[in-house]
């Protein structure tokens, strides 16, 4: 007879709980190793502290060395998946070597008990070949690692040497800050000093090929363009800063990502005066991606010059890149520091000098990122603000458009499907991380929804917006911070009049606010239209104002048809219950960017420059679909 599956295979309740009372018993090995060594943790010991009788080790473990290797492959294992968080969440060659040292010299791994128990097993490693194959395992893997971030930065022939190198470092570091004190306890000196090492390594690479590269036997142009034709001047530059070394050029550039970590708070606080965003959104959303961008400027400009090429038949050479000598950097008035830095920064990393030309009148935090450069090092003439007319002057002179060149670039839509969370769809519109619209504050957002669930959305959309504090900007409570200027402010209103006339009705806000009677910001209400459609002026002018239009959609057909006539620039997220269905209408779309059921807890990714198509100046538009499966 058959052995019934629930006596052959244990349930998962019953799985679940062995797994949690061998790392209750691991933990107690952990704790008694660390307060009295490694020989008198006898299993009397360890059973006395985890509560247990000695004959459940038996059960688990067969004997004390049975124990002590699974709690070393534990720990082992620990320490391997938050490398790999790291591995996952890094974006750049760079970031991948240091996602090794960051984790192996992290503070947890400089915790006592960790110590104690780590050099307890170091010590015993010479007598015992289990513990000799664990830590064989774990040196392969930091190796191997350290070896596929390297591999791009590094010639092939010191490849190897550069991995030992990093790795005894790593090891030598962690033993000395417990033998001698020479690092902090928390790591954090140990890890700056394999950041400055990995560095100083990539910095002599590039210099190397620099100098002693082979002549190559083709040659291969890779025009650098920036992301608009007309940001771009082949006259002027600066000649100190493109005849420096790529080395002096990244330790410039790491040492303005340095001073803008330091200063981050005082620069938010600029850019939101600046801009009218709340500080919080600023500090939160824009700050960490303008350091990240000068942070990978800096190690683009330690790398190697020209980039080896495969040109068949045994031959192959080098594509140079060539640069234009200056680049003017035109950015929207709502979010100035981001992105000139989107666009100046890869463009410092070559030699050119950059113009940041904002169209906001006040450029106080820009203002202060270039003295940031100029006390990091770089020449005066490497990086220069302009602003309102006198940035429009420089756009119009490069042969930019004479007007429209300050408008928002892109439109965002919504599609809310009849089995959508409604709750969760209402919050991430109004509140949430907004990453279908490329933007963290909240803007002009048109709203598809079905005509089954519409009221329900409006509802809750008018809940939400409802709730947002209104205030100064430079409040970290504040949610929504006024308009740019008066004449912003009149022109949004006379869209939602005009909206109102073509039928739209106005659920909440629409009209102008105040902050106090000293106040003479221009403030906009949060407002909600219902019975929108897609031809309304609104729904296509960008204004950058905290409005939310809803439309009724009968069908998918429908919806993929109108979704589809917004234009491929289109940045587009969709809430659904059915992701396959949701699927199926974003290619319809053909947004430029499509998010499905975009919601904070379900992406982890710290910096997701795939979502912009301009994040590089001399990079490539690509068009991205993400779908968050886990909400089937």
């Amino acid at each position: 007879m058959a052995t019934p599956q629930s006596a052959a295979v244990p349930s998962e309740p019953m799985r679940s709980f062995e797994a949690e009372r061998r790392r209750h018993l691991i933990e107690a090995t952990i704790e008694t190793v660390s307060d009295v060594g490694f020989k008198a943790a006898s299993l009397g010991e360890i059973a006395r502290r985890a509560g247990v009788s000695q004959g459940l080790f038996a059960h688990y473990f067969g004997d004390k060395d049975g124990l002590l290797e699974a709690t070393l492959r534990f720990m082992a294992a620990r320490l391997a998946r938050a490398t790999a968080a790291r591995l996952r969440a890094a974006r750049t060659p760079l970031e991948r070597v240091l996602a090794v040292p960051e984790s192996a010299l992290a503070p947890e791994e400089f915790d006592p008990r960790t110590s104690a128990v780590w050099l307890a097993f170091w010590g015993q490693i010479m007598h015992s070949e289990p513990y000799r194959r664990v830590q064989s395992i774990y040196q392969q893997r930091m190796r191997a690692n350290l070896r596929y971030g390297l591999r791009p930065l590094i010639a092939a022939e010191r490849l190897e040497i550069s991995v030992s190198f990093i790795a005894a470092t790593i090891d030598g570091l962690w033993l000395q800050s417990h033998s001698t004190g020479l690092c902090r306890s928390d790591g954090s000196e140990a890890r700056s000093i394999v950041r400055d090492l990995v560095t100083l390594l990539i910095a002599r690479e590039g210099a190397a090929s620099q100098t002693a590269a082979p002549a190559p036997l083709a040659s291969a142009a890779a025009p650098s363009t920036p992301a608009r034709p007309w940001s771009s001047s082949e006259s002027g530059g600066s000649p100190a800063w493109r005849t420096a070394t790529r080395a002096e050029r990244g330790e410039v550039l790491r040492r303005v990502a340095l001073r803008l970590r330091e200063e981050r708070k005082a620069i938010a606080r600029l850019e939101a005066r600046d801009a009218g965003r709340p500080v919080a959104d600023v500090e939160a959303h824009d700050l960490p991606r303008v350091i990240r961008a000068f942070e990978r400027a800096a190690e683009q400009a330690a790398a190697p010059a020209a980039d080896r090429v495969d040109f068949g038949g045994g031959r192959s050479g080098w594509a140079e890149r060539s640069p234009p000598t200056s680049v003017l950097a035109p950015v929207h008035w709502s979010a100035p520091l981001l992105l000139a830095s989107r666009l100046a920064a890869p463009a410092l990393a070559e030699g050119a000098a950059a113009v940041a030309c904002s169209a906001a009148r006040k450029t106080r935090a820009l203002s202060r990122l270039a003295e940031i450069a100029r006390e990091a090092g770089a020449p005066d003439d490497a990086f220069a603000v302009l602003g309102g007319d006198d940035a429009d002057r420089a756009v119009r002179a490069a042969g930019g458009p004479s007007t429209g060149w300050a408008d928002a670039p892109r439109k965002s839509a919504v599609l809310v499907t009849e089995c959508a969370d409604l709750g969760r769809a209402a919050v991430e519109i109004v509140r949430g991380a907004r990453r279908f619209a490329r933007a963290r504050a909240l803007s002009e957002t048109f709203v598809f929804v079905a005509d089954a669930v519409r009221p329900a959305l409006v509802d809750r959309l008018r809940t939400e917006l409802a709730a947002l504090v209104v205030g100064d900007p430079v409040d970290p409570a504040v949610q929504v911070g006024p308009m740019i200027s008066r004449d912003q402010l009149e022109r949004a209103l006379a869209l939602i009049e005009a909206a109102r006339r073509d039928g739209a009705r106005v659920k909440l806000g629409g009209r102008a606010g105040d902050l106090g009677a000293r106040s003479r910001a221009a403030v906009l209400k949060p407002t909600l239209l219902d019975n929108g459609h897609e031809d309304m002026a609104i729904a296509r002018t960008p204004l950058f104002a905290p409005i939310v239009l809803t439309c009724g959609v009968a069908t998918d057909a429908d919806a993929a048809a109108r979704l589809k006539a917004l234009g491929p620039g289109l940045s587009l997220g969709v809430y659904a219950g059915d992701v396959a269905r949701a699927r199926r209408l974003t290619r319809h779309a053909e947004a430029a960017v499509c998010r499905i059921n975009d919601g904070e807890d379900r992406f982890a990714w710290g910096e997701e420059d795939w979502l912009e198509a301009d994040a590089d100046a001399f990079g490539q538009v690509r068009r991205t679909l993400a779908c968050d499966a886990a909400a089937d």
